[in-house]
């Protein structure tokens, strides 16, 4: 299951960075509120995948 999970994070981190980048330069008309929840909610996620973890 490490395994699986050690690959899984860097396939969410680019696919969220991507949306993020299309998100905010793309020229579509985009709830202030969705975005500002995209953010944070990406915002932890690489957060928590980045913090070192005790085991």
């Amino acid at each position: 299951m490490k395994s699986a999970w050690t690959n899984l994070k860097p396939f969410i981190t680019v696919i969220m960075t991507l949306t993020l980048v299309a998100l905010l330069f793309v020229p579509i008309t985009i709830n202030k509120e969705v975005l500002m929840l995209f953010s944070s909610s990406y915002g932890a996620m690489i957060t928590y995948f980045f913090t070192e973890h005790k085991e």
